[in-house]
Protein backbone atom coordinates (compact mmCIF):
# COMPACT_ATOMS: atom_id res chain seq x y z
CA UNK A 1 0.00 0.00 0.00
CA UNK A 2 1.69 3.66 -1.00
CA UNK A 3 1.08 5.31 2.60
CA UNK A 4 3.41 2.13 3.80
CA UNK A 5 6.41 3.76 1.80
CA UNK A 6 9.53 4.06 3.26
CA UNK A 7 8.24 2.70 6.61
CA UNK A 8 10.56 2.87 9.56
CA UNK A 9 10.84 -0.69 11.27
CA UNK A 10 12.03 0.80 14.50
CA UNK A 11 9.12 3.10 15.27
CA UNK A 12 9.88 4.90 18.43
CA UNK A 13 8.79 4.28 21.64
CA UNK A 14 6.23 7.83 21.52
CA UNK A 15 5.01 6.89 18.34
CA UNK A 16 3.96 3.48 19.21
CA UNK A 17 2.43 4.48 22.01
CA UNK A 18 -0.03 7.34 19.54
CA UNK A 19 -1.54 3.62 18.05
CA UNK A 20 -2.15 2.36 22.03
CA UNK A 21 -3.75 5.38 23.45
CA UNK A 22 -5.82 7.47 20.89
CA UNK A 23 -5.72 10.16 23.20
CA UNK A 24 -2.24 11.01 21.79
CA UNK A 25 -2.27 12.50 19.03
CA UNK A 26 0.02 12.61 15.77
CA UNK A 27 0.42 16.13 16.10
CA UNK A 28 0.82 16.74 19.42
CA UNK A 29 4.55 15.15 18.47
CA UNK A 30 5.14 17.09 15.05
CA UNK A 31 2.85 20.53 15.90
CA UNK A 32 5.22 21.31 18.88
CA UNK A 33 7.63 22.47 16.52
CA UNK A 34 4.92 25.05 14.74
CA UNK A 35 4.26 26.37 18.06
CA UNK A 36 7.81 26.79 18.59
CA UNK A 37 8.39 28.49 15.27
CA UNK A 38 4.91 30.42 16.12
CA UNK A 39 6.32 32.30 18.85
CA UNK A 40 7.83 35.83 18.79
CA UNK A 41 10.80 37.01 20.13
CA UNK A 42 8.49 40.43 21.37
CA UNK A 43 6.06 37.39 22.74
CA UNK A 44 6.04 36.83 26.85
CA UNK A 45 5.35 32.83 26.86
CA UNK A 46 4.03 31.16 30.06
CA UNK A 47 5.78 27.70 30.30
CA UNK A 48 3.65 24.27 30.53
CA UNK A 49 4.99 24.09 34.40
CA UNK A 50 3.77 27.34 35.13
CA UNK A 51 0.09 26.96 33.73
CA UNK A 52 0.14 23.41 35.39
CA UNK A 53 1.41 25.16 38.75
CA UNK A 54 -1.04 27.94 38.98
CA UNK A 55 -3.82 27.76 36.03
CA UNK A 56 -5.66 30.66 37.21
CA UNK A 57 -2.42 33.18 37.11
CA UNK A 58 -1.35 31.67 33.35
CA UNK A 59 -4.39 32.51 32.59
CA UNK A 60 -4.39 36.03 33.64
CA UNK A 61 -1.40 36.86 32.46
CA UNK A 62 -2.61 35.21 29.17
CA UNK A 63 -5.31 37.79 29.16
CA UNK A 64 -2.68 40.99 30.29
CA UNK A 65 -0.79 40.08 26.56
CA UNK A 66 -3.89 39.84 24.93
CA UNK A 67 -4.81 43.49 26.19
CA UNK A 68 -1.39 44.51 25.00
CA UNK A 69 -1.76 42.63 21.64
CA UNK A 70 -5.06 42.53 20.72
CA UNK A 71 -4.28 41.47 17.04
CA UNK A 72 -2.04 38.81 17.42
CA UNK A 73 -2.68 35.39 17.02
CA UNK A 74 -0.28 33.92 18.86
CA UNK A 75 -1.34 35.66 22.40
CA UNK A 76 -4.59 34.21 21.44
CA UNK A 77 -3.43 30.83 21.41
CA UNK A 78 -1.41 31.16 24.39
CA UNK A 79 -4.72 32.33 26.12
CA UNK A 80 -6.84 30.08 24.44
CA UNK A 81 -4.35 26.90 25.72
CA UNK A 82 -4.13 28.23 29.15
CA UNK A 83 -7.95 27.90 29.37
CA UNK A 84 -7.99 24.73 28.13
CA UNK A 85 -5.14 23.85 30.83
CA UNK A 86 -7.60 24.87 33.08
CA UNK A 87 -10.89 23.00 32.12
CA UNK A 88 -12.32 25.82 30.32
CA UNK A 89 -13.21 24.39 27.21
CA UNK A 90 -16.21 26.26 25.50
CA UNK A 91 -13.87 29.61 26.30
CA UNK A 92 -10.63 27.96 25.25
CA UNK A 93 -12.48 26.89 21.80
CA UNK A 94 -13.63 30.56 21.23
CA UNK A 95 -10.15 31.96 21.52
CA UNK A 96 -8.37 29.20 19.67
CA UNK A 97 -11.01 29.51 16.86
CA UNK A 98 -10.01 33.42 16.80
CA UNK A 99 -6.25 33.14 16.80
CA UNK A 100 -6.95 30.82 13.71
CA UNK A 101 -9.24 33.55 12.14
CA UNK A 102 -6.50 35.97 12.61
CA UNK A 103 -3.65 33.21 11.38
CA UNK A 104 -5.23 30.33 9.40
CA UNK A 105 -1.59 28.93 9.17
CA UNK A 106 -1.36 28.64 13.27
CA UNK A 107 -1.49 25.11 13.15
CA UNK A 108 -1.11 24.72 16.56
CA UNK A 109 -3.92 26.34 17.30
CA UNK A 110 -6.05 23.97 15.48
CA UNK A 111 -4.53 21.23 17.70
CA UNK A 112 -5.47 22.53 20.97
CA UNK A 113 -8.88 22.94 19.46
CA UNK A 114 -9.09 19.58 18.58
CA UNK A 115 -8.56 18.69 22.66
CA UNK A 116 -11.07 21.10 23.57
CA UNK A 117 -15.12 20.16 23.97
CA UNK A 118 -15.82 22.18 21.34
CA UNK A 119 -19.27 22.62 19.47
CA UNK A 120 -19.34 20.59 16.03
CA UNK A 121 -20.34 24.10 14.55
CA UNK A 122 -16.56 25.31 16.24
CA UNK A 123 -14.91 22.47 14.69
CA UNK A 124 -17.10 22.52 11.76
CA UNK A 125 -15.84 26.17 11.03
CA UNK A 126 -12.06 25.03 11.36
CA UNK A 127 -12.35 22.41 9.18
CA UNK A 128 -13.62 24.96 6.22
CA UNK A 129 -10.91 27.25 7.06
CA UNK A 130 -7.83 24.50 6.77
CA UNK A 131 -9.83 23.05 3.67
CA UNK A 132 -9.61 26.71 1.55
CA UNK A 133 -6.28 26.68 2.82
CA UNK A 134 -5.26 23.18 1.84
CA UNK A 135 -6.50 24.33 -1.86
CA UNK A 136 -3.16 27.01 -1.61
CA UNK A 137 -0.78 24.77 0.07
CA UNK A 138 -1.28 21.27 -1.17
CA UNK A 139 1.61 20.25 0.01
CA UNK A 140 2.03 21.79 3.54
CA UNK A 141 2.35 18.70 6.38
CA UNK A 142 1.33 20.44 8.96
CA UNK A 143 -1.64 21.92 7.53
CA UNK A 144 -2.78 18.18 6.53
CA UNK A 145 -1.81 17.10 9.84
CA UNK A 146 -4.14 19.78 11.71
CA UNK A 147 -6.54 18.75 9.84
CA UNK A 148 -7.07 15.35 9.81
CA UNK A 149 -7.63 15.77 13.95
CA UNK A 150 -10.02 18.06 13.47
CA UNK A 151 -11.50 15.78 11.15
CA UNK A 152 -11.08 12.52 13.59
CA UNK A 153 -12.48 14.79 16.22
CA UNK A 154 -15.79 15.51 14.42
CA UNK A 155 -16.01 11.69 13.70
CA UNK A 156 -15.33 11.78 10.24
CA UNK A 157 -12.30 9.16 10.76
CA UNK A 158 -11.73 7.51 7.50
CA UNK A 159 -11.70 11.13 6.01
CA UNK A 160 -8.50 11.67 8.34
CA UNK A 161 -7.05 9.20 7.04
CA UNK A 162 -7.39 10.03 3.19
CA UNK A 163 -6.19 13.89 3.76
CA UNK A 164 -2.48 12.11 5.20
CA UNK A 165 -2.06 9.01 2.24
CA UNK A 166 -3.25 11.93 0.08
CA UNK A 167 -0.14 13.66 0.60
CA UNK A 168 1.85 10.32 0.92
CA UNK A 169 0.76 9.86 -2.66
CA UNK A 170 2.61 13.14 -4.11
CA UNK A 171 5.66 12.33 -2.39
CA UNK A 172 5.00 15.25 -0.21
CA UNK A 173 6.42 13.77 3.50
CA UNK A 174 9.68 14.47 4.52
CA UNK A 175 12.01 11.26 4.94
CA UNK A 176 12.07 12.23 8.46
CA UNK A 177 8.53 11.78 9.36
CA UNK A 178 7.30 9.55 7.19
CA UNK A 179 7.11 6.50 9.48
CA UNK A 180 5.20 9.01 11.98
CA UNK A 181 2.71 9.73 9.27
CA UNK A 182 2.28 5.88 8.45
CA UNK A 183 1.79 5.08 11.80
CA UNK A 184 -0.74 7.89 12.47
CA UNK A 185 -2.69 6.41 8.80
CA UNK A 186 -2.53 2.97 10.29
CA UNK A 187 -4.24 4.12 13.55
CA UNK A 188 -7.17 5.92 11.98
CA UNK A 189 -8.15 3.16 9.27
CA UNK A 190 -8.14 0.75 12.13
CA UNK A 191 -10.33 3.02 14.23
CA UNK A 192 -12.10 4.24 11.30
CA UNK A 193 -12.82 -0.08 10.13
CA UNK A 194 -13.54 -0.26 14.09
CA UNK A 195 -16.34 2.61 13.78
CA UNK A 196 -17.57 1.43 10.37
CA UNK A 197 -18.25 -2.49 12.02
CA UNK A 198 -20.01 -0.74 15.07
CA UNK A 199 -22.29 1.44 13.01
CA UNK A 200 -23.26 -1.91 10.66
CA UNK A 201 -24.08 -3.95 13.75
CA UNK A 202 -26.03 -1.13 15.29
CA UNK A 203 -27.81 -0.81 11.74
CA UNK A 204 -28.65 -4.26 11.51
CA UNK A 205 -30.45 -4.47 14.83
CA UNK A 206 -32.78 -1.41 14.02
CA UNK A 207 -33.59 -3.27 11.29
CA UNK A 208 -34.35 -6.31 12.79
CA UNK A 209 -35.97 -4.08 15.58
CA UNK A 210 -38.45 -2.95 12.71
CA UNK A 211 -39.12 -6.00 11.18
CA UNK A 212 -40.77 -7.73 14.30
CA UNK A 213 -44.65 -7.76 14.55
CA UNK A 214 -45.74 -5.47 17.54
CA UNK A 215 -45.77 -7.39 21.00
CA UNK A 216 -49.23 -9.54 21.47
CA UNK A 217 -51.28 -8.35 24.67
CA UNK A 218 -49.81 -11.16 26.84
CA UNK A 219 -51.69 -10.01 29.60
CA UNK A 220 -55.34 -9.64 28.30
CA UNK A 221 -54.68 -13.35 26.60
CA UNK A 222 -53.94 -15.11 29.43
CA UNK A 223 -56.69 -13.15 31.25
CA UNK A 224 -59.77 -13.83 28.55
CA UNK A 225 -58.17 -16.54 25.78
CA UNK A 226 -57.17 -18.89 28.38
CA UNK A 227 -58.39 -22.60 27.13
CA UNK A 228 -59.90 -23.52 30.11
CA UNK A 229 -62.42 -20.40 29.49
CA UNK A 230 -63.16 -20.99 26.28
CA UNK A 231 -66.91 -22.23 26.06
CA UNK A 232 -69.41 -23.02 23.48
CA UNK A 233 -70.99 -19.81 22.62
CA UNK A 234 -75.41 -19.78 23.23
CA UNK A 235 -75.54 -17.14 20.14
CA UNK A 236 -77.04 -18.69 17.05
CA UNK A 237 -74.46 -19.03 14.23
CA UNK A 238 -74.55 -16.61 11.07
CA UNK A 239 -74.04 -13.05 10.01
CA UNK A 240 -76.07 -10.94 12.41
CA UNK A 241 -78.92 -12.36 13.44
CA UNK A 242 -79.35 -14.47 10.34
CA UNK A 243 -78.77 -18.06 10.52
CA UNK A 244 -76.57 -19.13 8.03
CA UNK A 245 -78.45 -21.63 5.07
CA UNK A 246 -77.56 -25.00 5.83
Amino acid sequence: MPYSRKANNNPSNFWGSVLRNSTLSFAAGLLVLGASQAAGAQQTRTTASQQAADPEAAIEAARQIVQQSPESAKARYDLGRALRIAGKNQEAASELLEATSMDPSLYVAYHELSLTKARPQQIDEAIDRLTILKDQKPRDLMLRVALSELLEQSGKVYQASRILVDLVYQNGVPEKYVARVNARIHYLLSKAKDVHATEKVASEEATEEDSLPPPLPEASLRRNLSASKIKDSKSVQGFGHAPLLP
